[in-house]
């Protein structure tokens, strides 16, 4: 529970011009509870629609004093308590929950967001990407869905037992390694990109096991994970030694899937020639 005032530890610190944006997004929140909904009677003498800030106070175990500044943009700091007291209180769904914490220079915990899922629309962009390979990673980089393109590239895909895991196939795979040429550099650059991705996703379990597994079992991955190197993901050319079709040469992009949290889109595209 919050304290009467500034309610907890850990507060974030936030700019004039996002502490009034963020006074508004609540003002707009607390007119859009029906006051019968959450337990108060309904009167003609209401002069506004929604929850009175005395109301509020109440549901949120918050001080109406800081209800007020909160609301007129005149506070200078805010805890993820009282965040998630408002956030309760005012029956926010995932979104506006989500935004209440951005506007105070915060984030929500992966655990209030759903576990990506393959879901009709994106099993047919897959699809629809032939012959370009491309798969779909979900938050701990579990290959959850892939196309016939991607199956080609590397065969081992449809033959394994259970969802496979990115990162172990990259430090535990002979076939895979044989089929990178640039397998060195490309383990340097999962590492320091699973270092950011960790640091979005600090308390996912699933992704929390994959790496302890892999520094248990594989000297590669541990040398390289305590090293603490971080780098986001760039586009980079990539090359196989694939045994049916020879040297191939391919662009490789990764995207992320916006209406699903913390999963991402990768494809590969044939390179351009050289000029």
């Amino acid at each position: 529970m919050p304290s009467p005032a500034e309610g907890g530890t850990g507060r974030s610190t936030f700019a004039a011009v996002r502490a009034a944006e963020f006074g508004e997004f609540l003002r707009s929140r607390r007119a859009r509870v029906r006051p019968a909904d959450v337990g108060f009677p309904e009167t003609d003498r209401r002069r506004a629609p929604g929850l009175r800030r005395e109301e509020l106070s109440s549901l949120a175990g918050v001080a109406v004093s800081w209800v007020a500044k909160l609301e007129q943009g005149r506070a200078s700091a805010v805890s993820p308590d009282v965040l998630d007291a408002l956030a309760h209180a005012l029956r926010l769904d995932p979104a506006e929950r989500a935004h209440l914490f951005a506007l105070a220079g915060l984030r929500t915990e992966p655990g209030d967001t759903p576990a990506p899922r393959v879901t009709p629309a994106l099993r047919a962009l897959l699809d629809a990407l032939e012959p370009n390979p491309a798969y779909l990673l979900d938050r701990a980089w579990n290959m959850v869905a892939w196309n016939r393109a991607e199956a080609e590239l590397f065969p081992r895909l449809e033959a394994h037992e259970g969802v496979p895991n990115l990162l172990e196939l990259v430090f535990g795979d002979e076939e895979l390694a044989r089929l990178m040429v640039d397998l060195d550099a490309e383990r340097d650059r999962l590492v320091a990109q699973l270092r950011a991705h960790r640091a979005e996703w600090p308390a996912d379990p699933e992704l929390g096991d994959v790496i302890e597994r892999l520094v248990a079992s594989s000297p590669a991955f541990a040398a390289r994970w305590a090293a603490h190197d971080v780098a986001p993901f760039v586009s980079t050319r990539r090359v196989f030694d694939h045994p049916v079709r020879g040297r191939l040469v391919l662009d490789h992009h990764r995207l992320a899937v916006l209406d699903q949290a913390g999963a991402q889109l990768v494809v590969y595209t044939p390179a351009p020639p050289a000029p």
